[in-house]
């Protein structure tokens, strides 16, 4: 592209890229309501709603310089300026086609401001046998905020839709009762506030403590994630009993059940548990075909029934999977002049259909197999002792769970006594070099992975 392109135009491009590189949570909440104004050939200002989401999209500078440099064919000095990103509201004296598309903006606009995806409602959740208790809470909760569940725990592996159940939870509440303030953000996003509020002074923390304690309803994603941030839980810890007092709702989601937890307060997770807890399991398979179903039929895609059920049958892991399974049957089925067949689908799936056919497992199982095979006691493979005795199996397990299970570094390490994710990326590599020779480390996680296989 030019240097000549005009700023719009070079910022259109730009989140176009972007899109596809970060998570649509965070696509929509920084980046979708931004625009770009005085381009020149050396320099490009971005135009940002809120000091907030300035502040965040500093941290995604790298990102942005590395897309903006390629795309403009140049090296630009970027610089976010708080400002008005949406158009000039149309008076609804013009009409009430306009006024209603004045009224669609503004909600829009406050949705996002509360961190919620338009996309993310009860509607286009498939319930199945996997989710149902889940979503029968969560409707109840939108019905009711704050009276009927409260607290709301739900946890589940990654892609099962605990991000979309809770976000629809927030959508219905708004639709109900528009006045409701209504913040959803993510433990992580939590966190980064409180240290904003922390490094400004009084005015900023006074600020930070009235946002989210004076709430209607509050979504916290991925909770997991304060453990071992001190200040953290001591914010959210009182902001918990703020809101839980006032009978104001909170929907909390994580990786794991509460009694799972490691390094986090047992004043928190015993409020977890004084509410109601779910998990949402990975989905049959005919909740899969409903799922692509549904979403064929929400885009309006001509992929028949057979190729559905087909792409269903080769991925049973999560929905975010098999949303791209489907998306790259759609791209194959597209381009070629076939059409939408078995011959193109399986094609398009060659490289995400897992060869092995091995059975879903747990850290549990594989925390007990690693124990017994090594005649270790779980509390000292958790523990702080190195002795040769223990590193071994301790690396060993990591490796397992990580291999097996896809879980993240960082939750590995905290399932594994709070270890810093760089000791775990260290294990994980040690043992990953050791089973590709011919050797004994190989051999024992053969033994073991046949162990895990028959439990």
């Amino acid at each position: 592209m030019s240097t000549t392109l005009d700023a719009k135009t070079l910022w259109k491009a730009v989140l176009a890229e972007l899109q596809l590189v970060v998570s649509p949570i965070n696509y929509k909440t920084w980046l979708e309501n931004t625009k770009a104004e005085k381009l020149t050939k050396s320099s490009l200002e971005i135009i940002c709603p809120t000091l907030y989401t300035k502040d965040r999209l500093q941290k995604l500078l790298p990102l942005i310089q590395e897309a903006v440099d390629r795309i403009g064919t140049g090296m630009y000095e970027i610089t976010f300026v708080i400002g008005e990103t949406q158009p000039k509201k149309v008076s609804t004296e013009m009409g009430p086609l306009f006024a209603q598309t004045q009224a669609n903006s503004a909600t829009k606009e406050i949705q996002t401001k509360a961190g919620l995806s338009p996309r993310y409602t009860f509607e286009n959740f498939v319930t199945g046998k996997n989710n149902q208790l889940a979503v029968a809470i969560a409707n109840a909760v939108s019905q009711n905020p704050g009276t009927v569940y409260n607290p709301v725990f739900f946890y589940s592996g990654v892609g099962l839709g605990k991000t979309h159940l809770m976000q629809a939870i927030g959508n219905e509440i708004f639709r109900k009762k528009p006045a409701s303030k209504i913040i959803y953000i993510t433990s992580e996003d939590f966190t980064n506030e409180l240290v904003y509020a922390i490094q400004h002074g009084r005015n900023f923390s006074a600020a930070f403590r009235e946002k989210f304690r004076k709430a209607d309803v509050l979504l916290i994603d991925d909770i997991q994630f304060i453990a071992g941030k001190e200040s953290t839980q001591e914010e959210f810890f009182h902001t918990f009993n703020a809101l839980y007092m006032t009978q104001k709702q909170i929907v909390v989601t994580s990786d794991r059940p509460p009694k799972d937890f490691t390094n986090i307060e047992e004043r928190i997770t015993s409020r977890f548990g004084s509410g109601i807890i779910s998990d949402i399991q990975p989905p049959d398979y005919d909740t899969r075909v409903a799922i692509l179903r549904n979403k064929r039929d929400q885009n309006k895609d001509a992929i028949p029934n057979d190729i559905l059920a087909f792409i269903a049958e080769k991925v049973s892991t999560n929905i975010r999977e098999l949303e791209g399974a489907y998306l790259q049957v759609l791209t194959e089925g597209k381009s070629n002049g076939d059409g939408f067949t078995l011959e193109s689908a399986a094609k398009a799936l060659h490289e995400s259909i897992r060869e092995d056919k091995q059975k879903q497992v747990n850290v549990q199982q594989i925390l007990k197999a690693v124990c017994n095979y090594y005649s270790v006691k779980s509390a000292d493979l958790k523990g702080e002792r190195r002795t040769k005795g223990l590193v071994l199996p301790r690396q060993v397990a990591m490796y397992l769970i990580k291999d097996l299970t896809g879980t993240p570094l960082m939750t590995i390490g905290e399932l594994l006594g709070g270890r810093d994710h760089t000791t775990i990326i260290h294990g994980v590599r040690k043992i990953g070099g050791e089973v590709v020779e011919m050797g004994k480390t190989r051999q024992d996680v053969t033994n073991i992975r046949q162990i895990i296989n028959a439990t």
